[in-house]
């Protein structure tokens, strides 16, 4: 593993910084930023890719314009199994994340599926069905206030960072932006978006090739999932090699009037990956990415300190994320492979509703 760790260099955590801002950024767009020529940017990116250590995946859900039904789902193992319970979670189509923590659950796992009913289905008949799986617990998501894809490395200086933004538009969501509209993701579209699950950074004309659709086709298709926020992408670090390889979660109880604030300054920190309305015994949940297990500490107490209205009810230590954004993962937060996201497929087949 030291050898692994001495092979990545600072410029390949700004390099990954930089993809997180642009992540299909061509070479020559990003290699003044960087200090650095193409082909040498070219060469580093697919060291890191091929060896599991980075990686840029697109995700795009959506039923037409539906938002898919998401949820955080706690599972509870007999002793000894939560290995095999882990490994078969992982392997599903229908689970984005999977983690096994410390606290009250062995196990975490982020689902996303493209209605209630599918939902149902995927609890009653699969998961709970896992031999070793004891008991559930399920918490709605039911608003996201600050996604995955905006949680960046820390290795580009402000001007550097600028310099490679300033050359897009405005992000949507920021402020004094008009939110755009949301653009349908169709049947159609759906091989894309799978195809770029593995491979963020595929060329139009890869993925026109893939598909059987012409490269106008295939770039206006992605244009508009794009624009309309219905294709997103992310680049991540295996967290062994980004300085952040701590991951925890926080549950909450807020007052339903002060979520949106609470939410905004909970973002607004820099240790903050996720922040989410839920359903359930607690209405607000929180990931985070720590440089230590000893930052969790002063990370609650920072957020008990601006949120006065904000109650911290539960936190967990991941003691492995086998699985992020439908990338599986190894012990060292590598990826291993991707897990094809078709969340549209039937999660029990052959399972009647009634049995």
């Amino acid at each position: 593993m030291n050898s692994a760790i001495s092979s990545i260099d600072d410029t390949d955590r700004a390099l990954v910084h930089a993809l997180q801002l642009a992540p299909r950024a061509s070479w020559e767009r990003l290699a003044p930023v960087l200090g650095a020529r193409p082909e040498t940017l070219a060469r580093r990116w697919e060291r890191m890719t091929s060896a599991g250590e980075a990686w840029v995946s697109g995700l795009g859900l959506r039923t037409g314009s539906q938002a898919p039904c998401m949820a955080w789902v706690e599972v509870m193992c007999a002793a000894g199994t939560s290995p095999a319970v882990g490994a078969a979670l992982a392997g599903d189509a229908h689970t984005m994340g999977v983690e096994h923590t410390t606290g009250g659950r062995d196990l975490l796992a982020f689902v996303a599926l493209p209605d209630l009913h599918l939902l149902f289905r995927y609890l009653s008949f699969r998961v709970q069905r896992i031999p070793g799986v004891t008991g559930t617990r399920s918490s709605m998501v039911t608003v996201v206030h600050s996604a995955p894809d905006r949680w960046r490395m820390d290795h580009l200086s402000p001007a550097q960072a600028t310099l490679l933004t300033g050359r897009t538009r405005r992000a949507p969501g920021a402020p004094g932006a008009a939110a755009p509209p949301v653009a349908p993701v169709s049947r159609e579209d759906r091989p894309l978006v799978m195809a770029l699950a593995a491979d963020g950074r595929r060329s139009v004309a890869s993925l026109a090739r893939e598909s059987g659709m012409s490269e106008s086709t295939v770039r206006r298709r992605l244009s508009r999932l794009e624009a309309g926020q219905s294709l997103r992408y992310s680049c991540a670090m295996a967290s062994g090699l980004s300085g952040w390889p701590v991951s925890a979660t926080l549950w909450a109880e807020v007052r339903e009037h002060e979520v949106a604030d609470c939410a905004a300054v909970a973002a607004g920190l820099r240790e903050t990956r996720t922040c989410m309305s839920v359903s359930g015994t607690w209405n607000f949940m929180i990931s985070a990415r720590l440089r230590t297990v000893e930052g969790l500490a002063r990370y609650t107490a920072d957020l008990s300190r601006r949120l006065p209205g904000l109650r911290i009810t539960d936190t967990a230590v991941a003691l492995h994320v086998r699985k992020s954004e439908a990338q599986e993962l190894d012990q060292t937060g590598r990826r291993v492979r991707t897990v094809r996201p078709d969340i549209w497929t039937d999660p029990a087949p052959g399972v009647p509703d009634r049995t």
